[in-house]
């Protein structure tokens, strides 16, 4: 939830900065221009179409965070995909303002859309990355396992030997975080290496706002999970009881 109202502030006051405040020294490419470059173009207009992008995705994420404020589990993926097909159209938009982009005839010059093309291709390849990073770190932790141990799947996730499984414990609150050193975070959701004030360093597959942790030992490393529902967690953890003794 705190992600999402965050992303809408932060969109927010970026539309409102650009297009009411007139910081269109903030607008990337433009002001890189040179004097006489920025003399063609029709910045009033791109400041007010950067404005628009500002608040429609502050509204989209906006809305997001307030499903999840009032219990709706809220899908990120609709949330990024609207954030990056919004993007490529401003990419697009944009260059309908800026004059060096076209020729005497207003139509666009061969470099001006070699340069939209790269630019839409590569930071369509970013978002599609991205956005598949922060879907897969926002789910919740899926494990499987059987006779001989467990499996965490998923980002950071690995296979844990029965044999090597040590100190295996049931943790009712999540001790303090300190910092995270390699690792996601999105919202409560957390994976990867974390530094912890009573274990320091530690690998989390957690969502923070859902105790109890599943918490062991291997190899000198601690590992601590949850599977993102109470009831789950205890079962497995009774389940790992059983197997590892």
């Amino acid at each position: 939830m705190f992600f999402y109202l965050l992303m809408a502030a932060t969109m927010l006051i970026m539309g409102l900065v650009v297009h009411k405040g007139k910081a269109y020294f903030l607008i990337s490419g433009y002001n890189t221009y040179s004097k006489e470059k920025k003399e063609n173009v029709d910045v009033v207009s791109l400041g007010r179409l950067m404005g628009y992008y500002g608040y429609s995705n502050a509204a989209a994420f906006f809305i997001a965070g307030m499903f999840r404020v009032f219990g709706s589990e809220t899908e990120l993926i609709p949330v990024l995909v609207f954030f990056g097909l919004s993007t490529m159209v401003l990419i697009v938009r944009a260059q309908k303002y800026d004059g060096n982009m076209h020729d005497e005839q207003g139509m666009m010059t061969r470099k001006g859309k070699i340069q939209t093309y790269l630019i839409v291709i590569i930071l369509g390849g970013t978002f599609l990355f991205v956005g598949y990073m922060m879907y897969a770190s926002s789910r919740d932790t899926r494990v499987t396992i059987d006779e001989s141990g467990m499996e965490i799947h998923g980002m950071y996730g690995d296979t844990y030997l029965w044999t090597e499984v040590k100190e295996l414990t049931l943790l009712e609150e999540i001790p303090e975080i300190t910092r995270r050193t390699n690792g996601s975070a999105i919202g409560s959701m957390l994976r990867g290496q974390f530094r912890m004030k009573e274990f320091g360093s530690v690998r989390l597959f957690i969502d923070a706002d859902v105790s109890p942790y599943i918490s062991f030992v291997q190899d000198g490393k601690r590992i601590i999970f949850n599977l993102g529902e109470e009831s789950k967690t205890r079962e497995l953890f009774e389940q790992m009881k059983k197997i590892d003794k």
